[in-house]
């Protein structure tokens, strides 16, 4: 269009040759250069086919039967010890925490702030600043990956900025991004923040009418939509640049049989110590798949959880390398409130508690008035994680709770615990990480 425009003007004014050929040789640029742009933002056809790994069984895990037969488990049966941080004040509770192996300690996402967290020292801020609005609300709090090998952090964010916001006439342009920041070094050390409008480098997403659901150092995937519908039907992988690498159906379209309003959102996780490998879950679907590549994916573990009376579905889906720890709702049954009888806004409602205990290959339902694991490690508050991070698991509690409920027994099994919650420097406001260590 803008080609046919300049010649149109050409022709028009020929009297004056020299200026239209250099106005029309800027405009053709600028054509050239702006036609370049779309074909990049473009998703490709998928460089490899698709390669589902059916060599090993995936572990049955009946969610039905366990609700039927509710049973007490200890702590001590998948964790052998217990770590306490103060992760802030109940403004800014913790979506995600990220474990930082070679300092003993952890990042923490208060959303929308990042704290770098380590028992002995105070927390310390991390030096990127966005506010709410700048992160990529998709990603149910779950916006930072960690790249051990080169220690930056990558961020999930909307694309929106100062110049770029809602009422803004450029916002049906803006694409969600990946930041890359640089070192952990030199995010802790660093005397003015790094915004989103000033990252050194930003990898746009291919995402229309796609939601980007993980992500790490080397790519993303975007989850598939059945057409003309917002029921997923499986997903497509990219690299940072933007190339498709690979796209997996896995839900055929006729025998989705759902409401689009029942559908929880798609969740994913990491937990190994091999970062690019993502754990997925489908929210409709009954099977929990692996991607051990950019074009490979491995079925892990296949949940049976139909009730035609009580349909059930899960909120949560957590893992270390002992158990596998399901927020379950279903219909008809009574949420699962707080110690103060409350529901948390930050956490998914559920109605039960749901284990499988790897070793054992064995699913349990734990009684509703428990609050989760006996805690037979510090005699403190019964644990329920509500994240994961490699092989640690954690639960955010406040500071009020612990004081109020847990019991001092007087054993040396309660010698760290007791210290955390007679620090002066440990306020009521406070939240604190409770971590889980295999």
């Amino acid at each position: 269009m803008l080609q046919s425009i300049i010649l149109h003007m050409f022709a028009r004014n020929n009297t004056y040759p020299i200026m239209i050929t250099k106005f029309s040789t800027c405009l053709l640029f600028l054509a050239l250069l702006l036609n370049s742009c779309q074909q990049r933002n473009q998703p490709t056809s998928p460089q490899y086919e698709a390669e589902y790994n059916r060599s090993t069984t995936p572990a049955l895990i009946d969610i039905e039967k366990a609700l039927d037969h509710p049973a007490m488990l200890k702590l001590s049966q998948i964790a052998s010890k217990l770590e306490y941080y103060n992760v802030g004040d109940a403004r800014y509770t913790v979506t995600q925490a990220i474990a930082i192996p070679d300092s003993d300690a952890f990042i923490t996402f208060n959303n929308p702030r990042i704290y770098y967290r380590k028992q002995g020292i105070p927390s310390k801020r991390y030096g990127f600043k966005a506010l709410d609005y700048k992160w990529n609300h998709g990603m149910n709090g779950l916006n930072l990956f960690y790249d051990k090998k080169t220690t930056r952090m990558y961020c999930a964010l909307s694309g929106l900025d100062q110049d770029n916001k809602k009422d803004s006439t450029t916002f049906n342009d803006i694409r969600p991004c990946i930041g890359e920041l640089p070192t952990l070094d030199t995010m802790l050390t660093i005397q003015n923040y790094i915004f989103p409008e000033n990252l050194p480098t930003k990898y746009s997403i291919n995402a229309d009418a796609s939601q980007i659901v993980g992500f790490s150092s080397s790519g993303y995937m975007l989850c598939d939509y059945a057409e003309g519908s917002k029921i997923p039907k499986g997903i497509t992988t990219f690299n940072l640049r933007g190339d498709t690498l690979c796209k997996f159906i896995l839900a055929d379209a006729k025998d989705i049989n759902v409401s689009p309003d029942t559908i929880t959102r798609f969740q994913t996780f990491y937990w190994n110590t091999d970062q690019d490998r993502i754990n997925f879950l489908i929210p409709y679907r009954d099977t929990v798949y692996q991607l051990s590549s950019s074009h490979s994916i491995t079925p892990l573990y296949a949940l049976h959880k139909d009730n035609q009376d009580k349909p059930t579905g899960l909120r949560s889906f957590l893992e270390n390398p002992n158990g596998l720890f399901m927020g379950v709702f279903q219909k008809g049954s009574p949420a699962i409130y707080n110690w103060l009888g409350w529901l948390d806004d930050y956490k998914p409602v559920i109605t039960h508690r749901v284990v499988y205990l790897k070793k054992e290959k064995k699913t349990y339902a734990l009684p509703k008035s428990s609050g989760g694991f006996i805690n037979d490690i510090d005699d403190g508050l019964p644990f329920w994680p509500d994240g994961q991070t490699d092989d640690c698991v954690y639960m955010i509690r406040t500071v009020t709770e612990m004081r109020e409920t847990v019991k001092r027994t007087g054993s040396s099994c309660q010698k760290d615990l007791i210290k955390f919650l007679d620090d002066p420097k440990v306020f009521e406001r406070d939240y604190v990480m409770i971590v889980a260590r295999p």
